[in-house]
């Protein structure tokens, strides 16, 4: 049985994954926790195998102190349970110590399969709704992508990362390639619409 605390303050939601969780057999609800110091007690009381969090919880501790503790236990995995994504912070909270990211909306047989990858110990476990290029971005890549999400032309961008705009240009012409995009306007686009 794979042992398994929900932490979610959407007390519908939170009840809803419960039930479904319990039908397949194979996943044990031990807990559940509405706010981020709940979810942090019962975390250290039970040591579950998964933990199954929300990102926006009420709460002393942020999102990042509260995986930051809960990845400090032994043998306790986050998987993180958002209701949507944004791609900027999904990889910074794999970065950060969460082993996967799946969406509310996501069909319950593709929870219960993400818990099951995580017990077997598989790392970045991702919705398929998020975009395939997303875990292939590294930090400084995504610190570009937040630059060019800001007002301004890329003389001025360039000017605000310390970088001439011919390496500004580079770093988007090689972007564009990753991402399989075409042109710096596309790859603006395409970071905004993913939260960056």
């Amino acid at each position: 049985m794979i042992r398994v605390l929900v932490v979610d303050d959407h007390e519908p939601t939170r009840q809803e994954i419960v039930r479904e969780l319990a039908a397949g057999g194979v996943i044990q609800v031990v807990g559940q926790a509405e706010t981020s110091d709940e979810g942090y007690k019962e975390a250290q009381r039970l040591l579950p195998d998964i933990v199954l969090l929300d990102l926006h919880l009420p709460g002393l501790l942020s999102t990042a102190d509260l995986l930051k503790r809960m990845t400090a236990l032994r043998n306790v995995k986050v998987l993180i349970f958002a209701g949507q994504a944004k791609a900027a912070e999904v990889q910074d909270l794999l970065e950060a110590g969460a082993v996967g990211y799946i969406l509310k909306t996501d069909p319950a047989a593709l929870v219960r399969m993400a818990l099951l990858m995580v017990s077997r110990g598989s790392r970045s476990v991702l919705s398929p709704a998020l975009p395939r290029h997303l875990t292939r971005l590294t930090a400084q890549e995504r610190l570009v992508l937040r630059h060019l999400t800001k007002r301004g032309r890329l003389p001025q961008i360039a000017e605000r990362m310390g970088v001439s705009e011919d390496e500004l240009n580079q770093v988007i012409e090689h972007l564009c390639g990753k991402l399989e995009l075409v042109s710096a306007t596309q790859l603006i686009k395409w970071a905004k619409k993913h939260g960056f």
